[in-house]
């Protein structure tokens, strides 16, 4: 299991639009994928759950990928998470 906690810097958080996108980057990899708010974790690749954690500009979060392709999926969707502006 491969982890990095990232500091949310989109202003608007974890919204709709841009939690999409980290739910469809998340499917391409065959690892699990979970993002932790607090004492809070969902998986990174359903929409539901992941709205649910409620991320605010601001937030730490730990993004957590164990499998056959977790450090490709950790860099790959903690980028994300990092560039996203919307």
């Amino acid at each position: 299991m491969v982890e990095a906690e990232i500091l949310v810097t989109n202003p608007s958080g974890l919204h709709t639009r841009p939690a999409k996108k980290i739910v469809d980057a998340s499917k391409k990899y065959s690892s699990e994928i979970f993002i932790s708010k607090g004492d809070k974790k969902e998986s990174a690749k359903n929409l539901i759950k992941l709205m649910k954690l409620g991320i605010t500009s601001g937030n730490k979060i730990v993004l957590s990928c164990e499998g056959s392709d977790e450090s490709d999926a950790l860099e790959s969707i903690a980028a994300l998470i990092r560039g996203l502006t919307e």
